[in-house]
This record gives C-alpha cells, structure tokens and sequence, in this order.
C-alpha cells in the first residue's frame, strides 16, 4: 500500500507544484517624433466641418513636428489658402484650414504610453490624443478635443498622419 501511495503523492505534489506560465507581451508605444500631416478635421462648431484631404488636398499642407524637447509646432506650408467648403466665400460659412505666410504655432507634448496631451500658449487646458497604428500601416493620432461654451458643448476631433 505505501508502495502504491508514495507514487500517487508523487504525482499529486508534481501538478500542485507545476504552474503554466503566462507570458505578457508588453504594450507596443509608439514614437511620435518627426513630421505629421493633417488627414481630417471634424468640428460641431460653426457651420460644422467633416473633412478629409481625399475631398480637400490643400489640408494635408498642415504639418505637426514632434520634438524630443518635448516642443511642437504647428504650420501650414500651402501656397494658397485652403478653404474648406464647396464654396470659397466667407459670407457663405467657407472656413480656411491655412493661410501661407502664417508663423507657426507653438506648442508643448507629454507622452504616456500611446496617450499624447498637447499644451497651447496661453490655453491651460490639454489637447488629449491618441496614437495608433491605421490600416494602412502608418502611424496615426486622433485628437478630440471638447469645448463648452455656456449651454454648449463643442467638439474638434483632428487625425494626423505620420510623414
């Protein structure tokens, strides 16, 4: 009998003992530094705006560079001025995404993990953003901002592209 019930405890102690081990793949973070272009822009403000540079080229001459100082800068290096609406008429609720000769914005990033939150001069608040792998295998980042105005509340949700 104890011939028999040493092996059993064996065993028994053998799969109490032995544990799977589970293996976490660390999150991927992306880097941010470098160049990036606008690809859409989509407010409620205003007339309210949903546009793509695949209806209107000129918006993908906003860039955003990323610095490692943790410094950015926003500019739009169109020739011309890019009017976002069928018509090019300001009465008739045409709103420009660029103007040439413009001095770029400054601005401040931090990065946590795929989380990006930009800083303005003079605006406390921070522009939360994204990053992300789009589909077709570029780096993207989908800022969504919200305003609220009184009784009103406002979005921008902005997507840059990775140049």
């Amino acid at each position: 009998m104890i011939k028999r019930l040493l092996p059993c405890l064996l065993v028994s102690l053998f799969l109490v003992t032995c544990k799977k081990e589970k293996k976490t793949v660390p999150p991927v973070i992306y880097s941010v530094i470098g160049n990036w272009n606008l690809y859409s822009y989509q407010t409620n403000f205003g007339i309210g705006v949903n546009a793509t540079v695949t209806q209107y080229p000129c918006m993908g001459y906003n860039s955003l560079t990323f610095y490692t100082d943790s410094t950015s800068s926003q500019n739009y290096t169109g020739i011309d001025t890019c009017f976002v609406t069928p018509t090019h008429i300001k009465a008739d609720g045409a709103q420009n995404y660029g103007i040439p000769g413009l001095l770029p914005l400054p601005s401040t990033w931090h990065q946590k993990g795929n989380n990006i939150y930009m800083v303005y001069p003079g605006n406390p608040q921070k522009v939360p953003g994204v990053v992300s792998l789009a589909n077709n295998g570029k780096l993207q980042i989908t800022f969504k901002d919200t305003i609220t105005s009184g009784a009103n509340t406002y979005y921008i949700t902005s997507v840059e592209v990775q140049q």
